[in-house]
Parts: C-alpha cells; sequence; structure tokens
C-alpha cells in the first residue's frame, strides 16, 4: 500500500510539472499579446481552482462520513464526486470507494456492480491497482474462491512488511492460534478507524475459533459499542448477546 501511495504522488507532481508547462507555453504563444495571454491563463486558473475546492469540501466531507461510520452518507458524497470527474480513468478510485462502502453495507450486487466498472490498464494509478486487486480478492475469498483470492495476490500485490487483514486470513486459514498472534501483532499499528474495527472483528472471531469466548466477547463489544449500519457491527451486537448468555451458563 505504501509503495502504491509514494508512485501515486510522484504521478501526481509529474502532472502538476506538465500542467505549469502548459501554462509557460500559453505565455509564450501569447507573447505579443501579453495582457490577453495572461487573462485566459487567470481564467484557467480560477476554473481549476474552484474545481479543486469544490472537489476537496466534498472528499472531506465523504472521509468525515466513514470516521463517523455512516457508509449511507459517504456514498452520497462519492456518488457526487464520481460524477464531478470528467475523465473515466479518474472515476475509478471513487468506483473502489463506492464499492467498498457498499460491500461494508453487506449489498452486494452494488458492490460487485462498481468494481466491475473499473479497467485496469497501464495508465491506471498505482493506489488505482492496488486497491482494485485487493478488493477482487477479498471478494473472492469470501464467495468462497480462496485459491483464486490467493492467485490475485501473488500476481497483483507486491509484499509488504507487515501482512493485511486477508493475507493473515489465507495463510492461517486452518491455524487459528495464529491467526490470533498475527492479527494482535498489526492492531495497535492502524491508524484508521474502520480498517481498526475490522481488525478487531477478526480478531472476536478468531477467538471464538479457538474456544476463547471471554477474549471473543471483549472485541466484539469492541466492534458492537458503535453505532453504525455497518454489516459486521450489527453480527457484533448479537454476537454479544450471544456469549454473553454462553459466559453465563459456563
Amino acid at each position: 500500500m505504501r509503495k502504491a501511495l509514494v508512485k501515486t504522488y510522484i504521478y501526481e507532481l509529474i502532472f502538476l510539472c506538465i500542467y505549469l508547462t502548459v501554462m509557460n507555453k500559453l505565455l509564450e504563444i501569447f507573447e505579443e499579446k501579453f495582457i490577453l495571454g495572461v487573462f485566459i491563463i487567470l481564467i484557467i486558473n480560477i476554473v481549476v481552482f474552484f474545481y479543486l475546492i469544490i472537489y476537496l469540501i466534498i472528499s472531506l466531507r465523504s472521509q468525515y462520513h466513514v470516521y463517523k461510520l455512516n457508509l449511507s452518507k459517504s456514498i452520497v458524497m462519492e456518488k457526487k464526486l464520481y460524477k464531478i470527474k470528467k475523465i473515466n480513468i479518474m472515476k475509478d478510485i471513487h468506483r473502489i470507494n463506492l464499492s467498498a462502502y457498499y460491500w461494508l453495507l453487506d449489498k452486494e450486487e452494488e458492490a460487485l456492480r462498481y468494481l466491475n466498472e473499473v479497467r485496469i490498464s497501464r495508465f491506471t494509478l498505482p493506489i488505482v491497482r492496488y486497491c482494485y486487486y485487493m478488493n477482487l480478492a477479498e471478494y473472492k475469498y469470501y464467495d468462497g474462491k480462496k485459491e483464486e483470492a490467493r492467485k490475485i495476490l501473488d500476481e497483483n500485490i507486491k509484499k509488504e512488511s507487515n501482512k493485511n487483514l486477508l493475507e493473515i486470513f489465507l495463510d492461517y486459514e486452518d491455524n487459528p492460534k495464529q491467526k490470533v498472534f498475527e492479527l494482535e501483532k498489526i492492531l495497535p499499528k492502524q491508524r484508521n478507524r474502520l480498517y481498526k474495527m475490522q481488525v478487531e472483528n477478526a480478531l472476536a472471531i478468531a477467538y471464538e475459533e479457538i474456544g476463547n469466548f471471554e477474549k471473543a466477547l471483549e472485541f466484539y463489544k469492541k466492534v458492537a459499542e458503535k453505532e453504525s449500519e455497518i454489516y459486521f457491527i450489527k453480527v457484533a451486537k448479537e454476537k454479544v448477546l450471544e456469549l454473553s448468555l454462553k459466559n453465563k451458563e459456563m
């Protein structure tokens, strides 16, 4: 993920350099009519500036709703961003976001529809490529096609020092104790609130698998205390009731 982000930032810097070069060339073209050239460039920059401001405001609102775990409102914001972008390849990051949010709301049909609209090419930004293949592998995994998920990861995602959730699930599918160890190891490093909750939920499931219902209940409670329409939070609330009764009986 970090490598993909770094590459994306480099591409954005290259785009900025191209943009500045184009502006400079326009000045050269209008050298004899300098005032007209400056006026045209000023208008272009004002339009670009307002476009970026509007895009940034909507994007920040979308991320705010994600932080608040209100994915329905974030979906509304992402659809606005999706409409704002006119270049098809630039819409892909919003297709991926929409797909992920719908998946977390347990709306599989909508999630797959947006993911299937993504077209990977040599012009695709590295971060988009990474997120697309990661999401695709996750869908394959939860659809029971674990070998396909492994193949997608091996062929398209470069290994990093810390395993992600999907890699842990695939590597330790039949070893829940090691799964718990790996999940406990990555939990303190999580800064993204939503992803941290997913790790906590995975830990609850893993502890339940090894029969440690007390620890499973502890992590389910951490997830269940959040108010959200996210599907795994709803399941966690049900699990808290189920395991509370089981612990009383024991």
